[in-house]
């Protein structure tokens, strides 16, 4: 019927608008029967009220699916860290390759070193856990870790900080002079373990070769934080061995091996070669996105194998030369400049939480922003006001 149609399509386009609105009268019905009950017959407006019942039907199950995204995308905290796991030992404990300490040792976890869990079974004398943590997978008891929220409230303490250097061979001395005794040296690329000591603007404390300490220039080396992760038997021989080389290095005459600060063109920041900081986000962004899909992995450094949010902002930010906290707190406090939401440009990182910033993402423009979510959704986009926003950091400009 061409009434019953038109009033139909009106009506729709009025239920559409209306739909918007959050506070929605729930007699509204009554008030569309009582505007064109004057106008048709009871059949027509039957008619059309039942389209009305069927539009209202499509509304309320779009709400509901809404609802259902949200209330997922809320629980991401959760989720994120609900497999995560910090390791709390003296020294180290073996992994193995059963949950029983007469299966094969396949490496160790350090204390502080972090893990995913993977799966909680029943073994010798107890729960152990099946972990993921660097390039290593095997099973540990339970009573090793500190998991769950408890890993939350103290990630911040687990962190360590290198000084990676960017000469072609830069001496490591015994005290923060130029003048002072050589005690070995670094080459490019290589990364000395900060004391913990509070380092000057000029030289850097390290630790070097068995727990010496010397110092650096802070010119010719970038700072970065890192998590400490399990090793393979293999590596564990491979890092031993470079032990002994830099303890063999101590040996050596500086005449025959000279200092060379000279940085290579490889070496210089990224965004040196960027005239603009729109063109430089807008790289930022499209190299983030490169990612969408791969795995999430707590604590993990790859961007293609796995890494967690914090992970995935400090890796794509190191890609053009940036330094970032691995933490989503450390990367509030501590990185760029804060700027209100209102302010926000493509590049910038959204920190979320309550009370503590607990995960961050990458703003890509368009209300939202690209993030590794949590193990189950890996590296995803959102859109940027899914959760709690804390503040947001432009480490740009």
């Amino acid at each position: 019927m061409l009434i019953a149609f038109s009033i139909t399509v009106c009506a729709a386009a009025s239920l559409k608008l209306n739909t918007k609105a959050a506070d929605l009268s729930g007699d509204w019905k009554d008030n569309v029967r009582a505007g064109f009950e004057s106008r048709y017959s009871k059949e027509e407006l039957k008619e059309f009220m039942e389209e009305v019942d069927k539009l209202v039907a499509v509304r309320d199950k779009q709400q509901k699916a809404e609802a259902l995204e949200t209330a997922n995308e809320s629980d991401e905290e959760a989720d994120e860290y609900s497999n995560f796991a910090i390791a709390d030992v003296d020294k180290y404990v073996n992994v193995r390759t059963q949950a029983n300490t007469d299966s094969e040792i396949v490496g160790r976890m350090y204390d502080g070193a972090v893990a995913q869990i993977q799966e909680e079974v029943d073994g010798e004398d107890g729960k152990w856990l099946l972990v993921t943590s660097g390039n290593l997978n095997g099973y540990i008891k339970a009573e090793y870790f500190i998991y769950g929220d408890d890993a939350v409230a103290v990630i911040d303490d687990y962190i360590d900080r290198y000084a990676v250097v960017k000469a072609d061979c830069l001496n490591i001395r015994e005290n923060p002079d130029i003048e002072s005794k050589r005690i070995g040296y670094a080459l490019t690329g290589e990364k000395l373990k900060l004391t913990g000591k509070a380092s000057d603007e000029e030289w850097i404390n390290v630790n070097y070769a068995d727990d010496k300490t010397g110092f650096v220039s802070a010119d010719y080396v970038s700072v970065v934080e890192e998590f400490i992760y399990a090793k393979t038997m293999d590596e564990i021989k491979a890092e031993e061995e470079e032990q002994k080389k830099l303890l063999a290095r101590q040996k050596e005459d500086e005449k025959q091996k000279p200092e060379n600060v000279t940085i290579t063109e490889t070496e210089q920041p990224a965004t040196a070669q960027y005239a603009a900081s729109g063109d430089l986000r807008n790289d930022i962004v499209n190299f983030a996105l490169q990612y969408v899909g791969c795995p999430y992995v707590h604590g993990g450094n790859s961007l293609t194998n796995g890494t967690d949010c914090s992970g995935f902002t400090s890796l794509v930010y190191a890609n053009f030369g940036y330094g970032l906290s691995r933490t989503p707190s450390g990367q509030l406090s501590g990185n760029g400049r804060s700027v209100s939401l209102d302010e926000i440009q493509p590049g910038d990182i959204v920190c979320y939480g309550k009370s503590k910033c607990t995960h961050v993402g990458i703003y890509i423009g368009d209300g939202q922003i690209v993030h590794a979510a949590n193990p189950r959704k890996g590296i995803v986009v959102y859109n940027v006001g899914y959760d709690n926003i804390l503040g947001v950091k432009n480490v740009i400009d």
